[in-house]
């Protein structure tokens, strides 16, 4: 028969087996899937864990446990100095609020706790004994931080900070007898209200010190920085940089303002003594239009006359003639007055010049001025800088000068007090009996056994080398997903399933009901579709099968698994009745010849069938049998079980068979044997266009399934994609 080349399926050629990083990496799922799926041993194992803790707890010796609470003030004389004054002064970083770690380990260092010890040891001799090894000792015990009283004594005690950022210290200690741990929390809390009062002193004289140390160098610097300041007002004759900044910002833009206006009228000068000069250039000064002109009223007089006489002579020449002296006196006058207008018109100009020349030398003395100015602004911005920085100079040293002295005088107050800083706001506590050991080692027991449990549940689930959840397999085997069949009470228990009807029946009016609501007496009416999970799962399955190539639609294709019971006939029959539910004339036959099974899921009798074609006893017309529920099945059960199946599947008679039911039906499935162990799903798939894969979590070994994958990549045969088989309810 001949095949067609896909390209979805899949010969598994550099890729069907996992690297190793994909095998040692255990994400949080698979962690989690591993703990749910073994929670009887994670529960046990953790139980007994806690039960021998609890047991342990319960044989201790029952301790006694008291405290108290101190308000510690951080703030000492030479720190409230320090922090009064500018760090640029001091150059030291501001202090941290709070109890300090460097104070919490002082209070637990021998320097404070060695004669609390010696104390303790002088009421209750006896108190050392029950830390040594035969209950006498020699060596006096308690008097160097090295010995094992002083050790075990203070590794009862404990020393923290109630809550973040707080003054209060919490002081607990833990003890065999109630009458010892109250004395000693007394004798601990009295050493350190008297540590904090000599601390207290001490820092008062170490603020003193500082303050006299810093006093003189202060106010050196003081006359020196106000000498600075006098130095700079009288060499620049400036009281106020600012205020004088202020006056030679004022004049600078009056100058400006000035200087605008002159060369705007400058500008209107020039282009006026321009037009003047254009008009008069040739013409007659009765015609020229000029607005030098226009603005002049000499000039403006002479031409009314001018016009007048005008008149005077056109009224003339209508009556007399040239010759006529009346005449010749009118043009006479005439003649003089544009005598007169030139001489006008060139007086004028020369007002226009002279005016030109006055604002050049006004632009020319504004500019001088200004440039004076700016310079004096330049100058005055130098000064002004130097000025700030020392007046600022000066403000800082001033207020710390000041600062200081008024720290020493309250210093020499504080000196001659005897007020313990620190206080005890809480009294030590009556010793409670503390059972710290039983909740200790339950706790710490339920710690260790869930994590003994843990790694119990993860060796067992590496050994067992199970996969149990789709992305593993996915990870493993990397096919194309055609689909995840889930769980199905009908087809998981193991029974023969007869009826396929119910459980792939056709979508239709059937699937669709009517939910009435409660309202409106029942008038609201909604609908909604009612789906088979298990039965919409090997439609989608067949819509995927048909969708790997629309151009030439798969005819054949070989059904098989890794291993045997991972539903391999069960996905075979539900998604043959699936195509043919679909329209499809589907033929399934059954070349598991060394279990076939086909007959039972589907109610058919075996008496003949694929082996009795191929051994001449009965035609493949008579073989083929039609199913009971489904008119477009047809099943060739498998018959009586050979003594040699790959022998038969592999004839020449088996592919001549293939070959003619592939041209007679629309869809071929062939239920094969499993991958590993034999040759017969390889034989088959030779002959199809395909082999799709079913595994089933929780059954399907990681070992298995590399293998089965390297069978297929070296018989390099086309895998069309794997089909997953769920073991949990969904």
């Amino acid at each position: 028969m001949k095949t067609t080349s896909y390209g979805q399926p899949i010969a598994l050629v550099n890729g069907g087996i996992p690297s190793q990083g994909d095998e040692s990496g255990l994400d949080l799922a698979q962690v989690l899937g591993a703990l749910r799926r073994r929670a009887i041993l994670v529960i046990g194992i953790t139980a007994a864990v806690m039960v021998a803790a609890g047991l342990k707890g319960s044989l201790d010796v029952p301790s006694y446990q008291a405290q108290f609470e101190l308000l510690i003030q951080p703030n000492t004389a030479e720190s409230d100095v320090i922090s009064s004054l500018p760090e640029a002064l001091t150059g030291r970083p501001p202090q941290a609020q709070g109890v300090t770690p460097d104070l919490l380990k002082i209070l637990g260092s021998p320097k404070i706790l060695l004669p609390v010890v010696k104390r303790f040891k002088m009421q209750y001799p006896n108190a050392c004994e029950q830390f040594s090894d035969s209950g006498l000792s020699t060596v006096p015990l308690g008097e160097s931080p090295n010995d094992s009283c002083y050790k075990s004594i203070t590794s009862k005690l404990a020393v923290t900070v109630v809550g973040k950022d707080s003054n209060i210290i919490q002081v607990t200690y833990e003890g065999l007898k109630p009458q010892q741990v109250k004395s000693f929390l007394d004798l601990t809390a009295k050493a350190y209200l008297d540590y904090s009062l000599q601390s207290r002193q001490l820092d008062i004289r170490k603020g003193i010190e500082f303050v006299e140390g810093k006093l003189p160098d202060l106010q050196q610097q003081v006359q020196s920085l106000q000498g600075e300041l006098q130095a700079l007002r009288q060499g620049n004759d400036i009281i106020d940089p600012e205020v004088k900044g202020s006056q030679l910002s004022g004049q600078v833009g009056d100058f400006k303002q000035q200087q605008l206006e002159t060369q705007v009228q400058l500008e209107q000068a020039a282009a006026l003594s321009g037009d003047l000069q254009g008009q008069l250039a040739g013409r007659s000064p009765e015609v020229a239009a000029s607005s030098a002109l226009s603005e002049n009223p000499r000039y403006q007089s002479l031409l009314n006359r001018m016009i007048e006489l005008d008149g005077k002579i056109a009224e003339a020449t209508t009556v007399y003639t040239e010759e006529t002296p009346d005449l010749q006196v009118l043009r006479e006058e005439r003649n003089n007055l544009v005598s007169l207008l030139e001489r006008e018109s060139q007086q004028v100009q020369r007002e226009v010049a002279g005016k030109i020349r006055e604002l050049e030398v006004r632009d020319r003395s504004l500019t001088a001025k200004l440039g004076s100015l700016n310079s004096e602004v330049r100058q005055l911005a130098g000064v002004s800088r130097s000025f700030t920085d020392v007046q600022r100079e000066l403000q800082i040293a001033t207020e710390a000068l000041n600062q200081l002295l008024a720290k020493r005088q309250a210093q020499e107050i504080d000196i001659a007090q005897r007020e313990i800083p620190w206080e005890l706001i809480t009294p030590t506590t009556l010793p409670q009996p503390f059972d710290s050991s039983m909740t200790r080692n339950l706790a710490l027991g339920a710690i260790l056994g869930l994590l003994l449990s843990t790694g119990a549940a993860l060796a067992m689930n590496r050994l067992a080398d199970v996969i149990y959840t789709a992305e593993e397999l996915k990870r493993l085997i990397k096919l194309p997903l055609l689909g995840i069949i889930p769980h199905n009470e009908a087809s998981g228990g193991g029974a023969p399933i007869i009826n396929l009807a119910p459980v792939l029946q056709p979508v239709g009016a059937g699937n669709v009901r009517e939910f009435n609501g409660g309202k409106n007496n029942g008038k609201v009416r909604r609908q909604y579709y009612e789906a088979d999970p298990f039965a919409e799962s090997f439609r989608s399955l067949y819509a995927n099968i048909r969708l790997l190539n629309t151009d030439v639609p798969i005819q054949s294709l070989v059904v098989s698994s890794a291993m045997p019971g991972e539903g391999k006939s069960t996905v075979s029959v539900y998604l043959a009745q699936a195509a043919a539910a679909m329209g499809q004339r589907v033929l399934l036959v059954d070349t598991d010849l060394r279990c076939p099974r086909v007959h039972e899921y589907v109610g058919l009798p075996n008496k003949g069938g694929l082996i009795d074609v191929l051994a001449g006893q009965m035609d493949l017309k008579g073989a083929i049998q039609r199913s009971l529920v489904e008119p477009n099945l047809f099943v060739l059960t498998a018959g009586a079980v050979p003594p040699d199946p790959t022998r038969l599947l592999s004839s020449q008679r088996m592919h001549h068979l293939m070959m003619q039911v592939n041209n007679n039906f629309d869809l071929v499935i062939y239920d094969a044997p499993p991958l590993l162990g034999f040759a017969d799903a390889h034989l088959m798939a030779t002959h199809t266009q395909g082999v799709i894969l079913v595994s089933q979590l929780g059954r399907l070994k990681r070992s298995l399934g590399e293998q089965a994958l390297e069978q297929l990549r070296v018989s390099n045969i086309p895998v069309l994609g794997m089909v997953i088989q769920s073991t949990e309810v969904h």
